[in-house]
């Protein structure tokens, strides 16, 4: 698999969150910018896509429709490390002056998971010369977490796994029981640090190695996974609640109506009586 290339999708958290550890900001992007260029200089066949994500939107910042093709480096770098880093640098200046108004305060990182996915199979289809693409998706996440996205995280799981796609995930801070599903799930390695400056390091250790390569290195035993479900009404984390038996959406108290698909619960049905069977 290392000779035939590998395409690596980040997709990169920059909620407002990031500008609080304002001394760490430019270290956390540097972290992911880098790891971008050594993933592209350790094979002449690797791919690679960014996708950036905040509580507003997502997009790509590589690559990117408004890239100057043309362009060409002055100080001797390699030409395609120094369009990586004009492009990420110019449409993160874009999002960050692009400001919309709205209720969402969680990063859309399922939805940047989801552009990912559809990214790797229209590569699929456009390569003529092979029939599947080798692909994974690098998570890299600052923010915390609330389980409001938890059906489209479970979707892109499902997705990933089908197609064969490994989702990996490096959280700065705080874990994440829904990234860690989805890391499971499709075979990908999870990780999490407290410390900003431990990032670059991190990613270079643990997540430059493709899949197939993992299993000969002595990586760290994988944690006990948190398999709980989200309840639909408060976006919460529940051991025990209520399922609804058309769509399997769960709640974490009993209701008379599910919000999903308006089927009506009938929990005040007095009980039925079984008559004997007569011989």
């Amino acid at each position: 698999m290392g000779s035939e290339g590998c395409l690596l999708v980040m997709v990169i958290d920059i909620h407002p969150q990031l500008a609080e550890a304002d001394q760490h900001a430019h270290t956390y992007l540097d972290a992911c910018i880098s790891f971008a260029n050594i993933h592209l200089a350790s094979n002449v066949r690797n791919t690679l896509a960014v996708i950036a994500a905040n509580h507003q939107e997502t997009r790509f910042l590589y690559p990117s429709t408004t890239e100057e093709q043309d362009k060409r480096q002055k100080d001797g770098r390699l030409e395609l490390l120094g369009l990586v880093d004009d492009s990420i640098e110019r449409e993160l200046r874009s999002m960050v002056v692009d400001k919309h108004h709205g209720e969402q305060t969680e990063s859309l990182i399922s939805g940047a998971i989801g552009r990912g996915l559809l990214y790797i199979k229209r590569q699929e289809t456009e390569d003529i010369l092979s029939k599947r693409v080798h692909a994974r998706i690098l998570v890299v996440k600052i923010s915390s977490d609330t389980g409001g996205q938890y059906l489209n995280y479970i979707n892109n799981y499902l997705s990933a796994q089908k197609i064969g796609t490994a989702i990996d995930v490096c959280l700065v801070g705080s874990d994440c029981g829904l990234l860690q599903q989805g890391a499971d799930i499709t075979g990908g390695c999870y990780h999490c640090i407290h410390e900003i400056t431990e990032l670059l390091q991190t990613l270079i250790m643990m997540y430059q190695a493709d899949v197939a390569t993992r299993k000969k290195l002595n990586t760290p035993a994988p944690e006990a996974v948190d398999y709980r479900a989200a309840c639909f009404c408060h976006r919460s984390l529940v051991d025990m609640g209520n399922v609804c038996s058309n769509c399997l959406s769960v709640y974490c108290k009993a209701v008379p109506l599910c919000t999903t698909c308006n089927v009506i619960f009938q929990t005040d049905r007095p009980l039925m009586k079984i008559g004997k069977k007569k011989k």
